[in-house]
């Protein structure tokens, strides 16, 4: 089954788009986050935001439980129409854990990739491996999943037009556990866990934008 876009009518997704469509007039953005809650409280942290991101023009394109095809109607829909950005740096999935297969979540997260090339074909496209995840909605355990995906998301991108980055093993503990104390719902990161992932979701902007290197 192909995922379909799907708008969301809450209040807190309208509004997100809104700010997110303003965005994208009001000034230069280099590299744009695009995902669910994962990338959208990066916003909570704006000092860890600002201390690792700021010399990117970057912009926060995430929007707390967006699935799949939320993502994939909100760039479909105004979002990245009229932005040229270097980056996209992309994280979806997690919230279609409970309700799609490995090969309809990649297929899903490859349709996003799609949109992108042919919005902004000069913009390189980073997709992130899931991250580690304890139980899904339905209470199932999901690392056995988000490796299956993780592994054919890496695949593609050796013969697609996007590349594949996964910073996920940092976030967990010395045996390979979830870290209950930088994910304490097994899920979403607390100020530790962005501070863990900020340096090295730095140091991934960098490689793949060269011309920013010279400024700290």
């Amino acid at each position: 089954m192909k995922l379909q876009p799907v708008m969301r009518t809450d209040e807190h997704h309208r509004q997100k788009h809104e700010q997110i469509l303003r965005i994208g007039k009001e000034r230069k953005i280099d590299v744009v986050f695009l995902g669910d809650s994962l990338t959208r409280r990066w916003e909570d942290y704006d000092h860890l935001w600002d201390k690792c991101f700021a010399e990117f023009n970057p912009a926060n394109f995430g929007v707390g439980a967006d699935c799949i095809e939320n993502v994939l109607w909100r760039v479909l829909n105004g979002e990245i129409d009229g932005i040229d950005p270097k980056l996209f740096l992309v994280l979806a999935g997690t919230n279609n854990l409970s309700k799609n297969t490995v090969e309809e979540i990649v297929d899903g997260i490859l349709q996003i990739v799609e949109v992108i090339r042919s919005k902004c074909p000069r913009s390189k496209v980073v997709v992130f491996g899931l991250l580690p995840r304890d139980k899904d909605e339905n209470g199932e355990e999901c690392m056995t999943r988000i490796r299956a995906i993780n592994h054919q998301l890496e695949q593609h991108a050796r013969c697609g037009d996007f590349v594949y980055e996964y910073f996920g093993d940092s976030l967990l503990t010395a045996s390979g556990r979830i870290d209950k104390s930088i994910m304490p719902d097994g899920l979403h990161l607390n100020e530790d866990g962005y501070r863990i992932a900020g340096p090295i979701v730095r140091e991934i902007i960098r490689k793949h934008m060269p011309k920013c290197c010279d400024s700290e």
